[in-house]
């Protein structure tokens, strides 16, 4: 599997002048596909349009010009996805004086030990950077007044476990995972991270507001927006690192438990289907599911656990002792037909650990232990 490393440069002239001209050769695919489109009815392919991009002259190396051609393509190919559910759907006609920097691996080379060299063609001076990892390729990006290089590199995995130990995952907005081994439930709470995100919106809304008083592009408009950024930044990098705290925590706890295998439950069109009040329709919105899995699944790999996915299709609702359903009105389940209590999140996990087991409509065999709480803390990353 590939992992990224970044470095952060101070912005010079040289790295300014490599942005813009990477902006003006993407621009060219932009103008010159959509062109082409628009007068002949047709698309242009990658393999031509790179060749036309081949003999113009440019300031980069030759594998970055491409680069430029394959950074649209890809979006195009998305568009064209997206069209076959959405006939509003535009394709990507946005032209930039600013670009990322992308050098493939015909354009890294390693001249010493612990220093990488990034060629931009003959005659053009390369850009060195420290460092011991060797990149299969590297992108430079501006963010909030610095250059970043982001070193993608590969990563051999152990080999996968085999002791037949399942644990079972169930994604929530206000308890972020929620696990179930077959014996025991780990409910990790999310309440912290909820306060970071609770207050990240509240302060959108106070800046946006103080901004909507102000004449656009004033200088109080400026300096309310670069607070913001500011603020904002903060904001987001803790509530990365809490979410990379908390994952960090459960895979530890897994490996613990020697498990070989993590059963996620598919969260895919959740937002299209909330149909709740205003407030909760608001709340699953801002739920960042799709990280935490992200997060959840790299750090198995690399720790030698496969993942797989279920439907999680009426897990919270079904009861995992005698199979009938009901809709949960608060945190905790209760099952009128044969009095099951138990804790909803948890529920959810059982039922999707019953799927993979192949014990689905089996009952639940004798009292369940209680649910034991992981709280979050700034160190909490590993276990004791």
């Amino acid at each position: 599997m590939y992992l990224t490393e970044k470095i952060k440069v101070k912005p010079t002239p040289y790295l300014d002048a490599l942005a813009r001209e990477s902006g003006r050769c993407y621009s060219k695919v932009v103008s010159l596909v959509r062109k082409t489109h628009q007068r002949k009815g047709f698309w242009l392919s990658k393999g031509s349009v790179q060749k036309y991009m081949r003999h113009r002259e440019s300031e980069l190396h030759s594998q970055s010009v491409q680069a430029c051609a394959d950074s649209y393509f890809d979006a195009l190919k998305s568009f064209f996805q997206v069209r076959k559910s959405n006939a509003d759907a535009k394709p990507p006609k946005h032209t930039s004086r600013h670009f990322k920097v992308r050098w493939k691996s015909n354009a890294i080379s390693h001249p010493k030990e612990g220093l990488l060299r990034l060629s931009n063609g003959v005659g053009r001076d390369p850009i060195l950077l420290e460092t011991d990892i060797r990149p299969k390729y590297v992108e430079m990006y501006y963010h909030r007044g610095a250059y970043f290089f982001s070193l993608v590199y590969k990563v051999e995995t152990p080999p996968k476990q085999n002791t037949g130990i399942t644990v079972a995952v169930d994604l929530g907005e206000i308890h972020p995972i929620v696990s179930h081994n077959g014996t025991n439930t780990r409910i990790y709470n999310g309440r912290f991270l909820r306060s970071i995100v609770r207050y990240r919106e509240k302060t959108k809304a106070h800046f946006s507001a103080k901004m909507a008083r102000c004449e656009k592009g004033s200088r109080r408009w400026h300096r309310l927006r670069k607070a913001k950024r500011r603020t904002l930044d903060k904001l987001n990098a803790q509530i990365k690192d809490a979410e990379h705290k908390i994952t960090s925590r459960f895979i530890s706890d897994c490996q613990r438990a020697k498990a070989d295998t993590l059963v996620i439950g598919d969260l895919k069109g959740i937002r299209d289907r909330a149909q709740y009040s205003k407030k909760s329709n608001q709340k699953i919105h801002q739920w960042a599911f799709a990280r935490v899995r992200h997060l959840i699944t790299y750090k198995a790999e690399l720790a030698g656990i496969r993942v797989i996915s279920v439907s999680e299709a009426y897990t919270s609702q079904t009861c995992p002792q005698c199979g009938n359903r009901k809709q949960p009105n608060n945190r905790n389940y209760h099952c009128l037909a044969c009095g099951f209590k138990y804790h909803r999140d948890g529920v959810g996990a059982i039922n999707l650990w019953k799927q993979v087991s192949g014990l689905l409509f089996n009952p639940v065999v004798g009292a369940l232990a209680a649910p034991i709480g992981v709280r979050f803390k700034w160190h909490l990353c590993r276990s004791a």
